[in-house]
């Protein structure tokens, strides 16, 4: 017999580990400091991407990349003869796998045209012209696929950005699994989990926040809480994770809405492995190909081979607070899209050691 937690995950695309009750989420979001939206806007954010070096990054990424492409290789047969859908091409990467695995249709669709002309050259330098395509625009501007194309069957998409979220196009794939995957279709990938543990970084607490209080003399400590508000993107070490993992985000991406992911708040709770200080909350995501033949997945985090996604902290303000092993931490995370056309993400955290009183602190990114 399903349990009522299976019945959930059949009508919403996201699940959370712990209870959380829809009034506990709806307070926890209502509150959130006032928004400044400057120099975020959605011309920078897509703009980025035709620096080349953010590509460079990602073909470079040995963990990203080869898993890509060894869930497409070793599900040719899922390929095979099928119209396949890149979006947010990019160059052009995922398109070349699809066709090389024997794609008879490959559809890559990317807004950038400076990324378009590019990618088509790189597509017709490897022999794949005929089958790769090229178009400019995105799930939600273009008004239909070319050749009257209505339905395609496997849709795959390298979307994910700092912190899973940040910058990332998972809108653009929602849009257009709703308009084109066939009924039965493929995503690749089609999961994606975000994990949350305890900090410990003494080092990069005194070189970055505690720097504010002498600068040439100077006192700059009005500086901290600012920079306490922004999240930092670094790799970290195995043994600064001083504490067990909890998934915080469980995206199903076969039936997943935008305000899952983008609207969404969700309890944690850790365990401490060992005696520390918290300087930090510290997350990372997980990719998953579950649904094809041959399931494969890579995770981003301190205990996993280094990607170009790193892992994302959010320091806390103040003193850091102390932590023995077997301790429990308990909190919430909050995560929203101020407007849908800007890469502005706000991150809310709670934090509470064993019966201690929650301290709650709030994040942005622009």
């Amino acid at each position: 017999m399903a349990s009522d937690g299976a019945d959930a995950r059949k009508q919403s695309g996201a699940a959370t580990v712990g209870e959380l009750g829809e009034e506990e989420r709806q307070a926890f979001l209502a509150e959130w400091p006032p928004l400044s939206l400057t120099a975020s806007s959605a011309d920078y954010y897509f703009n980025s991407y035709n620096h080349y070096g953010v590509h460079e990054d990602v073909l470079k990424d040995g963990v990203t990349t080869s898993c890509y492409q060894k869930a497409i290789r070793q599900n040719a047969h899922l390929m095979r003869g099928a119209v396949v859908l890149d979006v947010c091409a990019g160059l052009g990467l995922c398109s070349l796998l699809a066709a090389q695995a024997g794609a008879k249709r490959v559809i890559a669709l990317e807004p950038q045209p400076e990324l378009v002309a590019m990618g088509t050259r790189i597509a017709r330098k490897n022999g794949f012209a005929e089958v790769i395509e090229f178009v400019c625009g995105s799930a939600s501007s273009l008004e239909c696929l070319p050749d009257g194309i209505e339905q395609v069957d496997v849709i795959v998409s390298e979307w994910m950005g700092y912190f899973l979220l940040y910058e990332a196009r998972l809108g653009d794939v929602i849009k257009a699994r709703d308009r084109w995957l066939k009924p039965g279709g493929l995503l690749f990938p089609d999961r994606a989990k975000i994990h949350v543990g305890l900090l410990e970084d003494a080092a990069y607490k005194e070189r970055h926040f505690d720097y504010y209080n002498s600068v040439w003399g100077f006192d700059f400590s009005v500086m901290q809480g600012s920079a306490h508000g922004e999240p930092v993107v670094n790799a970290f070490e195995q043994s600064q994770l001083i504490s067990s993992a909890a998934c915080v985000l469980d995206l199903d991406l076969y039936r997943c809405s935008a305000d899952e992911c983008f609207q969404m708040a969700s309890p944690y709770q850790v365990t401490a492995k060992r005696e520390g200080r918290v300087n930090a909350l510290v997350c990372w995501f997980e990719i998953r190909f579950d649904s094809c033949h041959k399931p494969i997945a890579f995770a981003t985090g301190p205990e996993s081979s280094p990607t170009c996604w790193k892992q994302t902290a959010f320091f806390l303000n103040g003193t850091p607070p102390g932590v023995k092993r077997g301790d429990r931490v308990k909190g919430m995370v909050a995560v929203r899209k101020a407007t849908e056309d800007r890469r502005h993400l706000e991150v809310k955290a709670s934090f509470r050691v064993n019966a201690c009183k929650p301290r709650i602190q709030y994040y942005h990114w622009s």
